[in-house]
């Protein structure tokens, strides 16, 4: 893949790009993402689409933007045919992506670290031809959804795989040169006890991946396991349960190497997620597909999100819920969104975006939170983060932040 910056790539902004896949062999039980089944034929009428996306986009991009990181995400886009994913790869190439000069010789296609290309992937669905296909695409970091090593707690979640097929597609992986592996782990999954997680995170961690992200499962309306909770059949783990799974998490990854970054993501150093960390600074992202959000020149909107809305409107009228956002809200959401991290927020690009002081915008607030040991701060290098302490209550301290 080759770049199309030409000479003018420092003095062009930066941006992330989100492609959506809203295809699954089989919807999880807790799952409220826009995915589903689809047909061949109906893969295939959506990639045309977004290629169509794309070439929508691209003269815009080129003359502003230069893409520093790549989101393939869903659903599971390995539920594409290996020709699909080196189409979308294909029409990738004409954006303008954030990579060196190709070299020449046995560096030919190498993507330099900068540059960072996640493909999502699910166990199950992922063969030897389309890795070739992701590598030959320059997708150079995978995430994979493995949840639980347990084959109840998978039936549970109605996960379409098992341990094995996760550990198969791992190794598979690592054996075509993949170095840098996310494996997106679940607590609280129906009937899980502490002993069942840590095994879960004993092996996983055993496997070395660069990066580990473990969520709460959150019971989401319209699922069908809001339904079998409204009918009393969704047996999950307690709070004191929740609590101790959410505590052997940080000893366990802290004691393995990996470095909590943000409230639910580990990583080795410097494999820290890009593309997520863009989200959480509030810089810019554009996203292309059904449902597809955007952060685009201080707006936020979102593709229409009916499949055949999506395939049968002109590129120029699929987004949808266009919202200019206001001073008040990009503070406010410049705050939620950077206490998420471990690193916290900077008093200085605070002020130099805002044309306020930090301290004095939440001069109320801020001394209690200190006093409480929920926020603290680095004086050498103007950051204010959430202590421990701080994270465990995060909702509550965030909403003090509303102005």
């Amino acid at each position: 893949m080759r770049s199309n910056l030409g000479g003018q790539g420092d003095k062009k902004k930066p941006l992330s790009l989100y492609i959506h896949i809203p295809f699954c062999v089989q919807k999880c039980l807790y799952c409220d993402f826009l995915s589903a089944k689809a047909s061949k034929q109906e893969k295939e009428a959506y990639v045309k689409k977004l290629l169509e996306e794309m070439e929508y986009w691209k003269e815009t991009l080129q003359k502003e933007y230069v893409i520093q990181t790549v989101f393939l995400g869903g659903g599971t886009p390995t539920c594409l045919r290996a020709e699909e994913l080196l189409q979308i790869g294909r029409k990738l190439s004409e954006l303008p992506l954030a990579l060196q000069a190709c070299k020449e010789g046995k560096e030919k296609n190498a993507v330099p670290p900068f540059f960072e290309f996640t493909a999502e992937a699910n166990p199950g669905t992922l063969t030897r031809e389309k890795v070739h296909a992701l590598k030959e695409i320059g997708v150079n970091r995978v995430s994979i959804g493995l949840q639980s090593v347990h084959g109840k707690e998978l039936k549970a979640l109605g996960r379409i795989h098992t341990y094995q097929d996760f550990l198969d597609s791992f190794h598979l992986l690592r054996d075509c040169g993949f170095d840098n592996i996310n494996v997106d782990l679940m607590a609280d999954i129906p009937n899980q006890t502490v002993e069942s997680y840590q095994a879960t995170l004993s092996s996983v961690t055993e496997l070395s991946p660069e990066h580990i992200s473990s969520y709460s499962l959150i019971v989401e309306e319209g699922t069908p396991f809001y339904k079998m909770q409204e009918e009393g059949k969704l047996l999950l783990p307690d709070e004191e349960m929740d609590r101790q799974m959410y505590c052997l998490t940080q000893e366990m990854l802290l004691e393995k190497g990996y470095q909590r970054y943000e409230i639910s993501n580990y990583a080795r150093p410097g494999k820290e997620c890009r593309h997520n960390l863009t989200y959480w600074e509030m810089g810019e992202y554009l996203g292309i597909g059904l449902g597809a959000s955007s952060y685009f020149k201080g707006c936020r909107f979102s593709n229409v999100d009916r499949q055949q809305e999506y395939l049968s409107l002109t590129t120029r009228h699929l987004q949808k819920e266009r919202d200019l956002l206001s001073k008040k809200e990009e503070m406010e959401e410049y705050v939620f969104l950077g206490l998420r991290m471990r690193k916290g927020i900077s008093a200085e690009d605070y002020k130099r975006r805002f044309g306020i002081s930090f301290y004095e915008c939440y001069k109320t607030v801020l001394p209690v939170l200190f006093e409480n040991c929920l926020l603290a701060e680095d004086k050498n290098h103007g950051r204010i983060y959430l202590t421990d302490k701080g994270i465990d209550i995060s909702n509550m301290v965030l909403a003090e932040f509303l102005l």
